[in-house]
């Protein structure tokens, strides 16, 4: 069962979406855009599932710390890690509840915020104030459109003012419903994605 199906019935089990053999999960092309604009800095990928942007963000000159919930997903992000020789760190830490001690240039949540409610909240809190000032945050998820379709439980979609109302004070690049062709295995389809690219206001942090 993949996570687009768990999702469907309203509950995801991550260990379960992560265990046995999977096939590799495509970079997000919002990742590459958005990134391929910027200097190479510090990142922080919310969610990283299996760490295929967090390894594309260190291969292009980024020092990247990726975090997730799922043990399965950290074990592999490391492992192609440690493939790619790329300079990223994992942890396994949960969005809901988790806080960062630092603040990056580029925080990124793509397809990972968890279900409506405070959990929700508290990780939009979490990726606004890990931005460094000056710094550039990607939201990127399925949005609520979607929520007859039956495709996905409506407690996991999100919507564009649900984002951008979590992000006072920041400069918004992009906010958009986007069509974009989202492959998990050998399935893809072509779905409704709100995305967000917004900018920290204050100064740019200084190269180390």
């Amino acid at each position: 069962m993949n996570e687009e199906r768990l999702a469907a019935s309203g509950e995801i089990d991550w260990e379960a979406a992560y265990s046995g053999d999977l096939p590799d999960t495509p970079l997000d092309r919002d990742v590459v855009r958005v990134a391929g604009e910027l200097p190479p800095g510090t990142a922080l990928d919310l969610g990283c599932g299996s760490g295929q942007n967090s390894i594309w963000l260190g291969a292009h000159g980024w020092r990247v710390h990726g975090l997730d919930v799922a043990r399965g997903a950290i074990a592999r992000a490391e492992a192609a890690a440690a493939a790619a020789s790329v300079d990223a760190t994992f942890e396994r830490a949960d969005v809901t509840t988790w806080r960062s001690r630092d603040r990056y240039d580029l925080v990124l949540s793509t397809y990972a915020l968890p279900s409506r409610g405070p959990g929700r909240r508290h990780a939009l809190t979490v990726a606004r104030d890990s931005v460094a000032p000056g710094g550039t945050l990607l939201i990127a998820d399925f949005d609520a459109s979607l929520a007859d379709s039956g495709w996905m439980a409506p407690d996991h979609l999100v919507s564009l003012e649900e984002l951008t109302e979590a992000l006072p004070g920041f400069e918004l690049d992009e906010a958009a419903v986007r069509v974009i062709e989202h492959s998990h295995g050998s399935e893809a389809n072509d779905l409704p994605v709100a995305i967000v690219v917004a900018r920290h206001p204050g100064p740019l942090t200084e190269e180390v």
